[in-house]
């Protein structure tokens, strides 16, 4: 066992849903645009697709907050990988208690290259 999977294992135990501490299951919402384009005047179709992902959300702390990147309201919020089927990035909405996030900053964590968890930045 790696020092990242350690890290992996920590992470996971934090967003475990059973511990309603942190962890709650909430989704990353996908909106995928095909079709469309200058010869078609209907602008294509579009789906919406909900991945399902365990996730932990923090109010940002007041020193972090700079006005610019992270603002008053942001949340940092921990998403695990274990069975998430995408990479969450910046086009992409989180479904979670608080309601409908979107993502700041996907803040992927990978150190040497092996994706443990996501720490996102999140806006209302």
């Amino acid at each position: 066992m790696s020092i990242y999977d350690d890290f992996k294992a920590v992470a996971d135990e934090l967003l475990a849903v059973s511990d309603d501490t942190f962890g709650q299951l909430g989704a990353v919402r996908r909106t995928v645009t095909t079709g469309g384009g200058p010869s078609d005047p209907t602008g294509g179709s579009t789906t919406t697709t909900d991945y399902p992902a365990r996730l932990a959300l923090f109010p940002v702390s007041q020193e972090d907050i700079d006005g610019t990147f992270i603002k008053a309201g942001d949340w940092r919020v921990l998403v695990s990988t274990e069975g998430l089927a995408i990479d969450p990035t910046t086009t992409d909405l989180l479904v979670t208690t608080e309601g409908v996030l979107t993502i700041i900053d996907p803040g992927k964590f990978a150190p040497a290259g092996e994706v443990t968890h996501y720490k996102m930045v999140a806006r209302k």
